[in-house]
């Protein structure tokens, strides 16, 4: 398969899974993390495991928006085209008390998991429509299932009447649901799809949880008893990135069987999804 795939967060958990599967089919994949050394270890593992050398590594912070800005800038350098870009990397620290906003005025969770997303699609979509047949594929979670009446507060986006790390975080996710449905109807025609993942309960290692309030990782764990795998879950990724009778399929939200499912009903709001792009614009203008 002779692919280019960007996977964010890739050097542990479901990316990571996922960057394996998809080099044991020959694409070329390349790995954007946070950190130089994990995702070195990431990459050699990932080479070692898959018998294949085509898998390199990118600095990527998606909270940073010169960092975003300066992993484009070596990408288009470094390679032709653009396949897949698979949205994976996600901030969910919930143990902050209070909004921390990054250099770029933007709340850390909303910034990585949404704001970062955004940006980063915006500054590749003449890649992957030059590379058409491409496609996008953002990442929800089924956590969102336990909010069915949860909505994007536009007053407070940075949590600036009151805040709670795990309504933003679930707030950052529903804002990628609308955010798919909404690019996928702005790229009809254009040979890109866009597609969302439902990820469900998946087992972590204890390390990626090691910041949470004690009573937080007990919970985790005792979550992690009724979990699917990080490689079973990578499974949806990558028949999302390359089956061939979804290569036409967009503005779909996936299951881990591969099924496409109903989104929170806030989600299917127009008008909130014209908001929502307007707001995403606003937070990216000071750096364009």
């Amino acid at each position: 398969m002779d692919k280019k795939i960007i996977i964010t967060g890739a050097n542990s958990g479901i990316g990571k899974a996922a960057a394996i599967q998809l080099a044991q089919l020959g694409a070329t994949v390349i790995l954007a993390c946070r950190s130089a050394e994990r995702a070195v270890q990431a990459q050699q593992e990932i080479c070692r495991l898959s018998g294949n050398p085509r898998v390199e590594w990118m600095q990527l912070d998606l909270s940073v928006q010169s960092s975003i800005r300066s992993f484009t800038a070596e990408f288009r350098q470094r390679y032709e085209n653009l396949d897949v870009l698979i949205h994976n990397a996600a901030n969910f620290d919930l143990s902050m008390k209070e909004p921390l906003l990054t250099n770029d005025g933007v709340e850390t969770i909303f910034a990585t998991n949404h704001i970062g997303v955004f940006l980063l699609t915006k500054l590749l979509l003449d890649k992957l429509k030059a590379s058409a047949p491409s496609r996008i594929i953002t990442v929800a979670s089924k956590g969102l299932t336990v909010y069915p009446f949860l909505g994007l507060e536009f007053d407070n986006l940075n949590g600036e009447r009151k805040y709670d790390p795990q309504k933003a975080y679930y707030r950052s996710k529903l804002a990628q649901v609308m955010f798919t449905y909404d690019l996928a109807e702005r790229l009809q025609g254009s040979g890109v799809t866009v597609n969302c993942v439902r990820v469900t309960n998946v087992a972590l290692a204890d390390n990626r949880f090691n910041h949470l309030p004690v009573w937080m990782q007990r919970l985790y764990r005792l979550k992690r008893n009724l979990a699917i795998s990080a490689e079973q879950m990578a499974k949806t990724y990558v028949y999302l990135a390359t089956a061939p009778e979804v290569e036409t399929v967009t503005g779909g939200y996936w299951d881990e069987h591969n099924r496409q499912v109903r989104s929170n009903r806030c989600t299917y709001n127009r008008e909130t999804w014209q908001r929502l792009w307007a707001a995403s614009e606003k937070m990216i203008m000071q750096q364009a």
